[in-house]
């Protein structure tokens, strides 16, 4: 973490208009050069041909940003040639008199001639947040993710680095361009939290729903196994639904319900997933990471080994409820939902913990991903942040999902701590469990923690009646 609140590890661009020895004028206040923060040295520079680019002092909150007047723009050479992963945050705003009622204005675009336009991989680019009359609104901070698409050359406040048209009318006061993904909304906070409270900015983000703040007071005492913990009267109606239930009582995993890997996926690197790495014992599965290297492993994956778990079904809908007690180390333990196909991709994130990350211990991280629907191309995701007043990793806690096709509801111990629009997650989706390391997240683990061990007393399964559906296969093996 810098000053500034936020990671900058794959920071390749960093434009702060209220960084005055950033922003170089000509003698009649135009920009010539906005400097680069990031240390990358990617200056912006005016676009070739291209009107006056000017700034405003106290445009926002007191501090300047840079205004385009829908005829000018800034280019910024090549950040990236080969395609990968892409994070922007860029904080923006549209005055009354900004408002011309033009479509389609460009924020940033990226396009090296490659697609043929730069909606178009590997090619990118942030519209205004609301297309038709272009109306106005005061500062928000949008986001835009991506993958498999370059990086540059950039134009800001244009179509592309060519300068064709679509400019924007609006002012922009702070850009930030990573060259990697973000895979949790903890670190996509820390980002729209330092710039809102910088600039006094209200985010874009749909769906955010609410998140508990506060220890959970009352918790409901469980009389019975039969039913959900938040509902031990049945009064819901729960039904225990098998396909996805599994007390993992035996001395082995059940490998009809699971596979004992992710079957689409070696691991997040650098941790390879390891069928070894999971075991059923003492009534407990166990995930497990390891200081080790595999002899042959693709490259990228060495140092550790760490476990997944998948389900052989999808599920989609009802009451998912476990009692765990997540790793001591700086791997991840976490409990999610994921599918994707050529038409659909979405997951839902239970929960995603460090128990050993400093800062991380009591950080209780949920969140839900849209990759692609039928009409939702691009890739984002929204979610909350729970501080627990204990430590998570000290001990077993239940925790549980209830999603239906209106709403997503995440609970500790029987007590709702997070509730969510169901807006996109109607999917059928695979149950899992992993351990991973999360190198910009959490850090990589200590040696010294490892091996450390996620463990999983129980998965419950409950649906309503008219939740019953009949189980859908899930991934095959690559």
């Amino acid at each position: 973490m810098n000053a500034a609140g936020f990671n900058k590890a794959g920071l390749v661009l960093w434009l702060d208009a209220s960084d005055a020895a950033s922003v170089v004028r000509d003698g009649t206040g135009g920009i010539v050069t906005w400097k680069d923060k990031s240390g990358q040295g990617h200056d912006a520079v005016l676009g070739k041909g291209s009107a006056k680019v000017g700034l405003v002092e106290a445009a926002m909150n007191g501090l300047p940003a840079v205004r385009f007047d829908g005829a000018g723009f800034l280019q910024v050479p090549v950040i990236r040639k080969t395609p990968g992963k892409l994070g922007i945050f860029i904080v923006a705003q549209r005055l009354p008199a900004q408002a011309n009622g033009r479509d389609w204005q460009r924020l940033i675009s990226s396009s090296d001639g490659s697609a043929n336009h730069d909606t178009q991989k590997p090619a990118f680019t942030l519209m205004w947040p609301k297309s038709g009359k272009g109306s106005a609104f005061g500062p928000t901070v949008m986001e835009y993710f991506d993958e498999e698409v370059k990086i540059g050359p950039l134009a800001i406040g244009s179509d592309n680095q060519r300068g064709r048209g679509n400019y924007l009318q609006g002012d922009i006061a702070e850009i930030l361009v990573f060259d990697r993904d973000f895979v949790s909304e903890d670190s996509t906070q820390s980002v729209i939290r330092y710039l809102s409270e910088k600039w006094k900015a209200e985010s874009s983000r749909v769906h955010e729903g609410w998140t508990l703040v506060g220890p959970l007071g009352d918790t409901p005492v469980r009389k019975n196994d039969r039913y959900p913990l938040t509902d031990q009267d049945n009064q819901g109606g729960w039904t225990l639904y098998e396909p996805t239930s599994d007390e993992f009582n035996g001395d082995k995993l059940d490998d009809a319900k699971w596979w004992d890997h992710n079957p689409q996926w070696l691991g997040r690197e650098p941790a390879l997933f390891m069928p070894h790495n999971v075991d059923v014992r003492g009534g407990m599965l166990r995930l497990t990471m390891k200081n080790e290297n595999v002899a042959g492993a693709r490259k990228g994956y060495e140092t550790f080994t760490s476990a997944a778990v998948q389900s052989r079904t999808r599920v989609r809908y009802g009451y998912f409820e476990i009692r765990a007690k997540p790793m001591r180390s700086n791997g991840s333990s976490a409990f999610w939902f994921t599918y994707g196909d050529d038409k659909e991709a979405t997951e839902i994130d239970v929960f995603e913990i460090s128990g050993g990350a400093p800062g991380f211990e009591r950080k209780y991280n949920m969140n839900q991903h849209v990759f692609r629907t039928p009409t939702e191309k691009k890739h984002w995701s929204v979610g909350g942040v729970w501080m627990a007043p204990w430590n998570l990793v000290d001990d077993f806690h239940t925790y549980g999902l209830e999603w239906d096709e209106k709403e997503l509801s995440y609970y500790v111990d029987g007590v709702r701590v997070r509730r969510a629009e169901g807006s996109h997650w109607h999917q059928a989706l695979t149950v899992n469990f992993d351990s991973e390391t999360m190198p910009t997240w959490f850090g990589l683990p200590d040696p010294k923690d490892l091996p450390s061990t996620f463990e999983i007393d129980y998965i419950r399964t409950w649906k309503k009646a008219g939740q019953i559906e009949e189980p859908l296969p899930g991934f095959t093996k690559k």
